[in-house]
C-alpha cells in the first residue's frame, strides 16, 4: 500500500492484522465471565410452574396409550406446544426420564444453543465491524438480563426452545442468503418453532416476507429461484400444514383449546400497560433505537436490511401481544426478543462510538487488535456507552429479581398487596432511585406492570408441590371410574392424579367451559382467567368428588375432608363427597370424620349471621361463609358469588381497584361439600385486613350476566369485627 508523505494519518487505511489463533482463544476467554450472572440470577427461575403440568398430564396420557388427551377419551387439545409434549413424552418412554426431571434441562440446553447461535451469527455476519467487541457486548446485554436469566430454566414451559429456534433461523438466513442448504436448514427451524408456540408461524410469514425484500434489493427484481424459494418455504409450509390437518383430524379445531379459553375479546387496556412496563424495565427504550442506528448505518452503506429482521418480527408479534392483553408471566412472550436485538444494538453502540469518536477526538481511545476491539476507533466510547445501556437495561430487572425474593411468598409484602411495587421497596433501592431519570422510569414501571414475578410463581409451585406430589407414589386405580372432580389449578394436581377425570374450572382443558361468554367489562377481567363453566354444566358432568393434599396418617387426613381412604405405606387420600352411599358403594374402607358436621354447626353459631337468603352469609372473623342445605334451594350455586369490598380509606385498595372504589373478590362456590363447610352447597372468602366500611354481596348468572340477588351489608366504624 502506497502512503503519500503528507496528510492527517487518520485519512489513510490502516492495515489490521487478522487475529491469531491465541487471540481467538483469549477472545473466546472474555466472553466466559458473562455466564456467571446468567447462572446466578438464573436459580431464582429453577422451579416448575402448574402450568407446565398440564403438558407433562398429556405426555403421561399419550405414553399410556390414551393418546394426546387430558382426559381419557376427551379429545381436547387443552396445551399449544406440540413438539415440547412429543420431545417429553420421548424421553420418559426411551429413557424412563420424567418430564419434570427433563424440561428445566432441555430448556437449559436450548439456552446454550441460543447463545451459541448469537456468537456464531456475530462472527459469520457479513458487514458487521468490530465483532469481538460487538459479540462480547451483545452477551453482556442478554446474559445480564434477569429477564432472560429467569426463563433459562424455563419454568417447565417451551419458552427457551421457541426463542432458540427463531434465533437460529434469523442467524442462518441472514449469514447464507443464498445457499440452499442453508435455506433448508432456516425453514425446518422455522417448523421447529412453529410446532413448538402457536405464534411461531407468524415469524415464519415475517422471514419470507424479509427475504423476498432483500432479495429484490439485492437483485433488481421480485422473481425469485423456484428451488431456492422452495428450500426456503416448502418444509416449514408442509410441516405446518400438516400439524394443522392432525389438529383438525384429532380434536375438530384449527386452533388450540388453549386459544379460545384465553381469548375473549380485544384487550388492549392490559396489553398496552403490559408491554410498556416490559419496555422500562428490559430497556427496550434503548435497544431499539441503537438497532434502528444499526439498520440505517447498514442501508446507507451496502444497502442492507440485516438488522431490520429482529424488528420486522417484533413489531406483528407486539400487536398481537397487545390485542391479547399480555401475559400473567414474567415477560414470557417476549424472551425471543433479547437475543435477537442484542446483535443489533450492539452494533449500534459500535456506530454511535464511532460517531462520537469523530466528533470529540481520540483521546480517549485506545486499541486491542487481539481481541477485535478497536481497530477502526473509538473503543473507550464503545465501552463507556455500553455500560450506561447495560447498566440501564438491567438494573430494573435486578431489583425486582433479588428484592422481591426476600418476602414470604416472593413478592408479597404484609400491608403493601398482593404484588410488591419498586417505590415499596425504596429504602432498599436508593441506589437505583439516584441514578439519573431513574425515579420517572420507575414511576412509569410500576404503573403500568400487570404481571407477576418469578419468585411469586416460584413459591406456590413449591407449596403446591409440597401438597401434592406424595401421590406419585399412590397405587393405581384407587379412583372409581365416575369420580369427577373440579381444580382451578388444572397442572400439579392432575399430573399426580392421573386415573382421575379432572374438569379444569378456566377451561384449558375443556372445550365447553373455554367457549362459555364471558359478559364482564374489560375493566373487570382477569386475563386468561376469565371463563367459567356454564349454568348446570359441572353438575351435568357429574361432578362428585374434591381432591385435598396428601396425608401420612388417617388422624391427618381426617382435619382435611370428610373421607379418607389409604393409597400406600404411609400415604392416605383425604376427599369430599356429597354421598356417603356413593362412597360406601365404591370404595371398600375408607374412614369418615363424624364430627366434622357437628364443629361446623358450633362454628356457625358463633358466626355473626349477616344475610338470610338464597345463600346464608356469615362473617367469621376475617372470613365469609356461604352456605345451604337442599338441593332445591341449590340451583345457583355454579353462579358466579361476586364479593366488593368497600374500604373505609380507598388507600388502602390495591392500585388496580382504586378507581373502582372497592375490591372485587368474586369466587366460584364448590359444588361439591367439605370439611369447612358440610353443606349442600356453599362457599368461604377471606376479607382483606383494612378496615371495611362496607359489602356487597349476591349472584350473578355465569350463562347471562344477569344479577339473581343483592344484598349490602354496612359496618359502623364501631361494629367492624373482622380483625
Amino acid at each position: 500500500m502506497v502512503i503519500p508523505e503528507s496528510g492527517p494519518p487518520e485519512q489513510y487505511p490502516r492495515i489490521v492484522p487478522a487475529p491469531s489463533q491465541g487471540a481467538r482463544r483469549g477472545r473466546f476467554l472474555w466472553y466466559l465471565p458473562w455466564l456467571v450472572p446468567l447462572g446466578w440470577m438464573a436459580g431464582f427461575g429453577w422451579f416448575l410452574t402448574d402450568d407446565a403440568f398440564v403438558t407433562f398430564r398429556y405426555a403421561r396420557n399419550l405414553l399410556e396409550g390414551h393418546g394426546l388427551v387430558y382426559n381419557p377419551g376427551e379429545y381436547v387439545e387443552g396445551y399449544s406446544t406440540f413438539l415440547w409434549v412429543l420431545e417429553l413424552a420421548a424421553l420418559w418412554g426411551a429413557f424412563g426420564l420424567r418430564p419434570e426431571h427433563t424440561a428445566p434441562w432441555l430448556s437449559v440446553i436450548c439456552t446454550v444453543g441460543t447463545l451459541a447461535a448469537m456468537l456464531w451469527w456475530v462472527a459469520r455476519l457479513p458487514g458487521l465491524s468490530q465483532r469481538g467487541l460487538v459479540g462480547w457486548m451483545a452477551l453482556g446485554l442478554v446474559c445480564s438480563s434477569a429477564t432472560f436469566a429467569v426463563w433459562t430454566p424455563g419454568w417447565g414451559l417451551e419458552t427457551r426452545q421457541f426463542t432458540f429456534f427463531i434465533v437460529l433461523a434469523v442467524a442462518g438466513l441472514t449469514v447464507y442468503p443464498e445457499r440452499r442448504r442453508a435455506l433448508l436448514g432456516v425453514s425446518l427451524s422455522l417448523a421447529a418453532a412453529s410446532l413448538t408456540r402457536p405464534e411461531g408461524p407468524l415469524f415464519a410469514a415475517c422471514c419470507f416476507a424479509w427475504y423476498a425484500v432483500q432479495r429484490r434489493i439485492a437483485t433488481g427484481r421480485w422473481r425469485l429461484d423456484g428451488r431456492t424459494a422452495i428450500a426456503l418455504v416448502g418444509p416449514c409450509v408442509i410441516l405446518v400444514t400438516a400439524h394443522f390437518l392432525f389438529r383438525y383430524a384429532y380434536y375438530g379445531e384449527m386452533l388450540p383449546n388453549t386459544y379460545y379459553a384465553k381469548y375473549v375479546r380485544p384487550y388492549y387496556e392490559n396489553g398496552f400497560p403490559y408491554l410498556g412496563a416490559a419496555v422500562v424495565e428490559t430497556g427496550l427504550y434503548l435497544l431499539l433505537p441503537l438497532a434502528m442506528l444499526a439498520l440505517g448505518k447498514g442501508w446507507r452503506m451496502r444497502r442492507d436490511l440485516t438488522h431490520a429482521l429482529p424488528l420486522l418480527c417484533m413489531i406483528p408479534h407486539m400487536m398481537g401481544i397487545a390485542r391479547m392483553g399480555g401475559d400473567i408471566f414474567e415477560n414470557r412472550p417476549l424472551d425471543v426478543y433479547w437475543p435477537l436485538l442484542a446483535v443489533s444494538a450492539a452494533a449500534g453502540i459500535v456506530h454511535l462510538s464511532k460517531w462520537a469518536f469523530s466528533a470529540v477526538g481520540r483521546r480517549w481511545s485506545f486499541r486491542s487488535v487481539a481481541f477485535g476491539w478497536g481497530g477502526e476507533g473509538g473503543g473507550a466510547y464503545a465501552l463507556l456507552i455500553f455500560l450506561l445501556v447495560l447498566f440501564y437495561c438491567s438494573s430494573i430487572q435486578a431489583a425486582l429479581l433479588f428484592e422481591t425474593s426476600k418476602d414470604h411468598p416472593g413478592i408479597h409484602r404484609p400491608g403493601k398487596g398482593h404484588w410488591v411495587r419498586l417505590p415499596q421497596i425504596q429504602e432498599d433501592i436508593r441506589w437505583l432511585r439516584a441514578a439519573p431519570g431513574m425515579p420517572a422510569l420507575i414511576d412509569l414501571h410500576d404503573g403500568w406492570r400487570r404481571y407477576g414475578r418469578a419468585a411469586f410463581y416460584r413459591y406456590h409451585a413449591k407449596k403446591q408441590l409440597s401438597k401434592y406430589r406424595p401421590y406419585q407414589n399412590m397405587r393405581r386405580g384407587v379412583f372409581p371410574p365416575d369420580a369427577v372432580a373440579v381444580v382451578g389449578a388444572a397442572g400439579i394436581p392432575p399430573y399426580f392424579l392421573p386415573d382421575l377425570r379432572i374438569i379444569d374450572v378456566l377451561g384449558l382443558t375443556d372445550a365447553t367451559i373455554a367457549r362459555n361468554p364471558v359478559r364482564l367489562p374489560n375493566r373487570l377481567r382477569n386475563l386468561a382467567h376469565d371463563r367459567r363453566p356454564p349454568h348446570g354444566y359441572l353438575a351435568a358432568r357429574g361432578v362428585n368428588f374434591a381432591i385435598h393434599p396428601a396425608a401420612t396418617s388417617e388422624g391427618e387426613a381426617l382435619t382435611r375432608a370428610l373421607y379418607a381412604v389409604q393409597v400406600g405405606s404411609d400415604l392416605w387420600l383425604p376427599f369430599d363427597a356429597p354421598s356417603r352411599d356413593w362412597v360406601a358403594a365404591r370404595f371398600k374402607q375408607f374412614s369418615y370424620n363424624r364430627e366434622a358436621p357437628r364443629r361446623f354447626e358450633e362454628m356457625l353459631k358463633t358466626a355473626r349471621l349477616l344475610v338470610r337468603g338464597p345463600l346464608d352469609v356469615y362473617l367469621d372473623g376475617r372470613r365469609l361463609l356461604y352456605v345451604k342445605d337442599g338441593a332445591d334451594r341449590c340451583a345457583a350455586v355454579e353462579d358466579v358469588i361476586f364479593l366488593h369490598v368497600i374500604p373505609r380509606e380507598t388507600a388502602d385498595l390495591p392500585p388496580r381497584h382504586r378507581q373502582d372504589g372497592y375490591e372485587n373478590l368474586d369466587f366460584n362456590p364448590p359444588i361439591v361439600p367439605s370439611l369447612t363447610l358440610p353443606r349442600d352447597c356453599g362457599g368461604m372468602q377471606g376479607l382483606p385486613k383494612y378496615p371495611i366500611a362496607a359489602l356487597r354481596t349476591g349472584q350473578y348468572s355465569g350463562k347471562t350476566g344477569e344479577q339473581i340477588w343483592l344484598e349490602e351489608i354496612r359496618f359502623a366504624e364501631d361494629d367492624w369485627d373482622g380483625g
